[in-house]
């Protein structure tokens, strides 16, 4: 059970980590604001994948508790989670060397979804009915 929550938190880490490049790009040239210095290709692929590691962590136990409940508690818990994150990105405070620092919360807050949103968008195909 966990081999297969670990292979879908790693796939859904890595279509995250796709997400979070190709939204920065996009951020960066929408609106000029370069945080490379905060938000870098490694730093991106790196949080991503842990994320992705750490829900199926978090699944395997909701799972395992649970059992019968466990996904819909699991999903609960995921969606509330990724919500709460949210203080994070708003709350830091950055340094004055970095221009448009009232654009930071506009990168980093979408990309706070993208790890779930990545393992609700795959979870269908890791939990297909045995015949």
């Amino acid at each position: 059970m966990f081999k297969k929550d670990f292979i879908h938190g790693i796939i859904a880490g890595i279509l995250a980590s796709i997400a979070g490049i190709i939204y920065s790009r996009v951020y960066f040239f929408a609106n000029e604001a370069d945080f490379s210095a905060l938000i870098n290709l490694s730093s991106i692929i790196g949080l991503n994948i842990s994320g992705g590691i750490l829900i199926a962590a978090s699944h395997a136990i909701f799972m395992k508790l649970l059992r019968e409940n466990g996904e819909l508690a699991f999903s609960l818990f995921l969606s509330v989670f990724s919500f709460a994150l949210i203080v994070v990105p708003i709350s830091i405070s950055l340094p004055l060397t970095v221009k448009f620092p009232e654009l930071f919360p506009g990168l980093a807050v979408p990309m706070l979804f993208f790890p779930a949103i990545a393992w609700f968008a795959i979870n269908p195909v890791f939990n297909i009915p045995q015949k």
